[in-house]
């Protein structure tokens, strides 16, 4: 068992149902405008339809959809919630899925009572529940969905997985190679007039803090007389005039005060700052000296440093930054050319990548190609097979699988394959496209008897069919509820039907009645004892009015899938 229970809360007329759902068949029968078709509506919310706000009963601010399932044979359902951190430690075995719409607000999605997203409650919904809806004969007839079919019958889906990363590779690729060929010229344009930039700051080669060393220098140079005239002027007041220096004039004065301290000892601290003094005037004399040695009137000298820094000065005009960012706007457009010589040579590297990634499409792409015709093939003869079944003697369904051909290489995410349902409505009819041939009536048959093929093969424990008997009556009728009976041997399947025929075959009957009291209008649902049953399957049979006839002609029916 899989869905054990369903709980609607204001949906659409729906006020309050509760839904218990056992194994095998359950068929749901009301009559028309009763909701049975909001309950799967509902369901299709919960597992992570699109919500509108109109599904919200009238005067209602939220509806809420819940629903337990029993997740204990399903390891890939358990594996999932344990990777999502959504498992509930102590209810392993179920799983319960709850999903809120409210007015003019975001919808709210939990799973075991955890906060969780949309696109996780879709996710999960793929592996609990499969849906086929009353208008599914409608997707029927685009080639993307007749493909959806194939594959999904082949179960490849991780090949699929690994060819649709590949082929998004690949265009992600030839987009890069598109853009460097359209900037190709643009690039070279650019690599020239940087050369000849890089050459020129080669050939000058500024290094760090040069242009200040130039400015001191030149500072210097051009100021070297006026700085000989200042340090011979204070050499001679603080040591060299014969009448009164300061040096001469310090000794004196320790001397003096050295003949006092020995009368008065507070006067020690005075001699110590003497001497010290004395001593750093000594000292400025070597610096002074030192410096004067040094001043170097070059002219020649003072013309190359002036060259040299206006040099500099131009060149930092032309890369438009001052001078002291010579070096720096060296290293960057070094940089940056080495960037666009790489992207010189990229074109090889990136076609060479391209060629290996088609190499690995086509190896995938024609592997899934060679399993879709195997597929195609069996599954022709089978759907085939429920087409006569159903009503279409004569009819023929044949899948065509047929690999594209071009002068240029074909990638697509889905593969190579055009894949195309082609039918026979009568023997000895051509085939033709099935959106070309069938009438409405066809197509609802060939639709039930492809989605009764493919859920055979379906891991989804809940199989869900919403009116798929439309358009048939009679033994045919009587044959659709045989086929869904007997999907119910193994997997749990849920049918909405208006044929009695179908609703006969069912393991337990459900009905939907609509109620009107003090002005309220809202959905029950009961269910169905064997009594109750051949009740509502002979209002199927004879409308409104009930006839003994009728009644036996219900329990006949009953009694024969009994049997």
């Amino acid at each position: 068992m899989a869905l054990r229970e369903l709980n609607i809360r204001n949906f659409a007329i729906i006020k309050q149902l509760e839904l218990e759902v056992d194994d095998g068949l359950t068929v749901v029968t009301g009559e028309t405008g009763a909701g049975k078709s909001i309950v799967l509506g509902a369901l299709n919310l919960l597992l992570g339809s699109r919500a509108e706000s109109d599904m919200i009963r009238f005067g209602e601010d939220q509806c809420e959809i819940t629903a337990l399932f029993s997740i204990e044979k399903q390891k890939n359902v358990r594996d999932w919630l344990s990777q999502k951190d959504l498992a509930d430690e102590n209810e392993l075995g179920y799983c319960l899925v709850r999903r809120i719409v409210r007015n003019n607000k975001p919808t709210k999605c939990y799973i075991n009572d955890q906060p969780t997203t949309l696109a996780s409650l879709k996710e999960l919904g793929l592996m609990l529940v499969d849906l086929h809806g009353q208008h599914e004969h409608q997707s029927l007839l685009r080639l993307t969905h007749q493909r959806h079919i194939i594959d999904q019958f082949a179960g490849h889906e991780d090949g699929l997985k690994a060819m649709a990363a590949i082929a998004s590779h690949i265009a992600r690729v030839k987009k890069e190679l598109n853009q460097i060929s359209q900037t190709k010229t643009d690039n070279q344009d650019r690599m020239e007039l940087m050369s000849f930039q890089l050459n020129e700051l080669d050939e000058t080669a500024v290094y760090d803090g040069e242009f200040q060393e130039l400015e001191q220098e030149h500072l210097r140079l051009s100021h070297s007389q006026a700085l000989e005239d200042g340090i011979v002027l204070a050499l001679d007041d603080l040591f060299h005039n014969d009448t009164s220096n300061v040096s001469s004039n310090l000794g004196r004065t320790i001397n003096q005060i050295s003949d006092l301290v020995a009368v008065d000892q507070s006067l020690a601290p005075a001699e110590e700052l003497l001497n010290s003094a004395l001593a750093q005037v000594e000292e400025v004399q070597t610096i002074l000296d030192s410096s004067l040695r040094q001043i170097d009137q070059d002219p020649a000298r003072l013309a190359e440093v002036e060259h040299r820094r206006d040099t500099l000065i131009n060149l930092a005009r032309k890369h438009r930054c001052s001078e002291e960012q010579l070096p720096s706007k060296h290293q960057e457009l070094q940089a940056e050319y080495e960037r666009l010589e790489n992207q010189r040579m990229q074109p090889e590297k990136l076609q060479k990548q391209l060629d290996e990634l088609l190499v690995k499409y086509h190896k995938i792409a024609n592997l899934i190609s060679d399993r879709r015709q195997t597929v195609a093939a069996q599954l022709s003869k089978e759907i085939t097979l429920q087409m006569q079944d159903l009503g279409m003697r004569g009819g023929e369904l044949s899948i065509s699988v047929e690999p594209q051909i071009s002068d240029e290489l074909v990638v697509a995410e889905h593969g190579i394959d055009q894949v195309e349902f082609l039918v026979s409505t009568n023997h000895g009819m051509p085939l033709k496209p099935l959106n070309k041939t069938a009438s409405g009536g066809e197509l609802s048959r060939i639709s039930l008897a492809i989605q009764v093929i493919t859920s055979q093969k379906s891991d989804t424990p809940t199989l869900v069919f919403d009116e798929v008997d439309v358009g048939v009556g009679g033994k045919i009728a009587q044959i659709v509820g045989m086929r869904l009976r007997n999907l119910g041997e193994n997997a749990q399947v849920l049918c909405i039907t208006h044929q009695p025929q179908v609703a006969a075959q069912g393991h337990q009957h459900l009905l939907i009645d609509k109620v009107s009291k003090d002005s309220d209008t809202y959905s029950t649902l009961i269910k169905l004892d064997q009594d109750m049953r051949t009740s509502e399957i002979a209002r199927m049979l004879g409308g409104s009015e009930i006839t003994d006839r009728t009644r036996a002609h219900a329990q006949e029916m009953l009694q024969s899938v009994a049997l």
